[in-house]
C-alpha cells in the first residue's frame, strides 16, 4: 500500500496529465473529497491549465498517457504492430513539441510542482493552502500576460 505522500503525488501526476479527480479516486481507491482538498490546497487546476497550454507540458502529458497505454497493452498481451506504430507516432509528436521553446509558463509549472512537493513534505495544511492560493494567483497573472 503506497504511503499518503506517494498516493498524493501519484494522484497529482494523473490529474496534471488530464485525468479527472473522480476517475483518479476510483482507480487509486482514494476518497474523492480528500482529492478535492489536495487539489485545492496544491493549486493543481492552475498547474494543469498552465501545463497543457505549454508545448513541453503537453508533450509530457502525451508521454505519460502513452506510457500508461503501453503498460496496459503489454500487461494484457495486446500490443500488436499497428498499435506499436501508433505509439511511435505519438512519441514523435511528443519529441516535436518538446523541441519548442521553454517559456515562463512552463518554468512556473515546473517550479510550482517542486514547491508543492516540498510543502507536502512539511504536511502543514495552512502552508499548503497558502501555496495553493499563491500558485493560483501566479498562473492567473501569467494567463493575463500571455505566459511569455
Amino acid at each position: 500500500m503506497p504511503s499518503r505522500g506517494d498516493s498524493k503525488a501519484l494522484a497529482r501526476a494523473r490529474y496534471l496529465a488530464g485525468q479527472e479527480l473522480s476517475a483518479i479516486a476510483v482507480e487509486l481507491g482514494l476518497d474523492l473529497e480528500r482529492l478535492i482538498r489536495w487539489s485545492a490546497a496544491g493549486g493543481w487546476a492552475a498547474m494543469r491549465r498552465a501545463r497543457l497550454a505549454d508545448p513541453r507540458g503537453a508533450a509530457a502529458t502525451l508521454r505519460e498517457l502513452m506510457a500508461r497505454k503501453v503498460e496496459e497493452l503489454a500487461a494484457s498481451g495486446e500490443l500488436d504492430a499497428s498499435q506499436a506504430d501508433q505509439l511511435a507516432k505519438i512519441a514523435a509528436a511528443c519529441a516535436r513539441l518538446e523541441r519548442e521553446g521553454y517559456d515562463l509558463r512552463a518554468a512556473a509549472v515546473e517550479v510550482g510542482e517542486r514547491l508543492a512537493a516540498l510543502a507536502a513534505e512539511d504536511g502543514d495544511p495552512d502552508k499548503l493552502a497558502w501555496l495553493g492560493r499563491l500558485l493560483e494567483r501566479l498562473f492567473a497573472r501569467l494567463d493575463g500576460e500571455g505566459g511569455a
